[in-house]
């Protein structure tokens, strides 16, 4: 190969090696967008279907619905818990983590089968030794 052939293709490698690189990226920047769709939809899905078994109120502690387990079971726990110091409209100056009776969360969580671990943070609660309860 003379000189020419040879730039070429170290010129064509250089291509390739940014070509590469600038997928992977695009690939994380998708990947994250996707994952925080669905964060937010597993946010929205249990808001909708599981709030009435979590809220603060004086209503007992009640076993969630099928519908509520579903949601529970495929939410990205983490994630969800990462957004609920999200502030609401209505009403306003509260945020999703102002409206729930922590008790009751974890006893949904556990009746559905998929129990927060002891220690486990969700937003500013922190899921406590022992026993879950009742």
């Amino acid at each position: 190969m003379d000189g020419s052939n040879m730039k070429m293709m170290k010129n064509l490698k250089m291509k390739l090696v940014v070509l590469c690189v600038v997928v992977g990226v695009m690939g994380i920047i998708m990947a994250g967008v996707a994952e925080g769709e669905d964060c937010e939809r597993d946010l929205r899905g249990l808001q909708i279907e599981c709030l009435v078994f979590m809220h603060k109120g004086n209503a007992p502690i009640q076993d969630p619905n099928d519908r509520c387990c579903n949601e529970i079971k495929l939410a990205n726990v983490p994630c969800v818990c990462s957004k609920l110091s999200r502030h609401l409209v209505i009403p306003p100056n509260e945020t999703i983590e102002d409206l729930l009776d922590w008790p009751k969360v974890l006893h949904c969580f556990n009746f559905c089968g998929k129990p927060l671990a002891p220690g486990f943070k969700c937003g500013n609660f922190t899921v406590p030794p022992g026993p879950p309860p009742k």
